[in-house]
């Protein structure tokens, strides 16, 4: 059975999405997200040799469009048959949120989505979601794009919803994208300032985007949304339940506790074998490992096993994480090139349980397998946790090996003193034991007192003082 919960909380909005209990996605609203979002930008500056222009929209740092996105349709429409100039008023879509110390990345290529379709103000292309695999449905509603696409003269893609859906459902979905299009056209042409021109209800966009005939049950906590929900799911062929339950849903369903598990660097696979994620701002380097899986004839078919079991785990946390960009995979190695054929293939099924596109790009001469995962929002990790104050974000603090022989080189200028307070962090404790103490005592002829009260692990306090209690 899969499970939506849908948890309203007086400050925030977050959804997730369990399989046969198991977590399969999540999302935390308070993940900052202007992707999707519609804006009025002006143009502060163009850079001919990147054929793009930095856009104001009013959203911390300019914008990155690409100049070569805007075509005759947007120029008629939008900048009255004139050519982009420093100074004048763009529309644009957030296409990408910002990262690292890139702003966020804009389009001229306007979509409107809705339930059933995402219309394309500017564009002429007809399209029907690839996860829509039956021929005949696929003709059918293909058939129906190129009709809304001649009659009103604009891009239309169908999406997956659709499948099963009436004409007359799709065509009146069709004409509410179109007013919300109409809406955000007429306030461009109101407006001078930057501005938020367009973004869609939460509720709505959660339930649009991820409720659909898979899901089994709806949870919901709050009883004023019943309506949108009732709304969006009595379109779809297979109606999910609709459960209301009181209180926070993340609590009751463990969903806190299951956040503290996933981010963790080390993944188990159910064999025992594991797999190693590791992530930088470039890319996503994900190890897989057969640790203490021994339950196979040979090691080639060992190999093969864990590869094939980590494949589901490892798309799994791409999900969950959110993680997007370069992504490169480090399987078990096999001698038997069949072998990588069957991983290649096996990887390539699975990703299409991925909403999020996913291009697999196949094997390195190293045997890498190399991928790409489409970035929209920050992932997960970036938004729960932030730059450890002590580590700057390294992962790793001075060995305590070096920061004893530290500690000796101070000991060595300490002539006049007879007694020393030595303020520690406490991983430090096991290199101060009793004995270990007592050698030092003798070798720098001090008294030593200890206190693990230090909160920096990459340092130390030595206080020193003579027997007459001087400093």
């Amino acid at each position: 059975m899969r499970e939506f919960l849908l948890n309203v909380q007086p400050d925030s909005l977050s959804y997730a999405i369990l399989n046969e209990g198991d977590l399969e996605e999540i999302f935390l609203d308070e993940i900052e997200t202007i992707t999707g979002k519609i804006y009025l930008g002006k143009v502060e500056r163009i850079v001919p040799g990147l054929e793009a222009a930095f856009v104001k929209i009013g959203k911390g740092r300019n914008a990155f469009l690409k100049l070569n996105e805007i075509n005759e349709s947007y120029r008629e429409i939008v900048l009255k048959g004139q050519e982009v100039t420093e100074g004048a008023k763009v529309l644009v879509q957030v296409k990408k949120d910002a990262s690292g110390k890139k702003g966020p990345q804009v389009t001229a290529q306007i979509g409107i989505a809705d339930r059933f379709v995402v219309v394309f103000p500017f564009k002429k292309v007809v399209g029907v979601s690839r996860k829509i695999e039956n021929r005949l449905e696929r003709r059918r509603l293909r058939s129906l794009a190129i009709d809304l696409r001649k009659r009103y003269g604009i891009g239309v893609i169908i999406r997956t919803a659709a499948e099963g859906v009436e004409e007359e459902e799709i065509v009146k979905n069709f004409q509410e994208a179109m007013n919300k299009w109409n809406e955000v056209l007429q306030k461009f042409r109101r407006s001078r300032k930057p501005k938020l021109l367009y973004e869609e209800d939460p509720i709505e966009q959660i339930v649009k985007e991820k409720v659909n005939s898979k899901i089994d049950r709806l949870i919901y906590n709050e009883k004023s949304i019943l309506s949108t929900l009732e709304k969006y799911v009595q379109t779809l062929p297979k109606r999910p339940e609709l459960v209301y339950t009181e209180g926070d849903l993340f609590e009751k369903y463990f969903i806190y506790d299951r956040l503290k598990q996933l981010l963790s660097r080390t993944v188990p696979l159910k064999s025992g074998g594991n797999i190693v994620i590791d992530r930088t701002e470039a890319l996503t380097v994900i190890d897989v490992n057969s640790e203490s899986y021994t339950d196979a004839e040979n090691q080639e078919e060992l190999a093969l096993k864990t590869n094939l079991e980590a494949i589901e785990e490892i798309i799994r946390q791409l999900i969950l994480r959110n993680i997007g960009g370069i992504v490169v995979v480090d399987f078990i190695k096999q001698r038997d090139p069949k072998n990588y054929e069957k991983i290649l293939e096996r990887f390539k099924e699975l990703a299409k349980k991925d909403g999020t596109k996913i291009e697999v790009f196949g094997f390195t001469n190293l045997g890498l397998l190399e991928m790409t995962r489409k970035r929209t929002t920050r992932p997960l990790d970036a938004f729960l946790f932030t730059r450890c104050p002590v580590c700057g974000g390294t992962g790793k603090v001075i060995s305590q090996k070096v920061l004893l022989k530290r500690i000796k080189e101070d000991l060595k200028k300490l002539r006049e003193f007879d007694e020393v307070t030595l303020k520690l962090h406490p991983n430090m404790s096991g290199y101060f034991k009793k004995e270990d103490v007592k050698r030092l005592e003798r070798e720098f002829k001090v008294k030593i007192s200890l206190d693990y009260t230090w909160n920096d692990p990459n340092s130390y306090e030595l206080s020193a003082k003579t027997k007459k209690g001087g400093k």
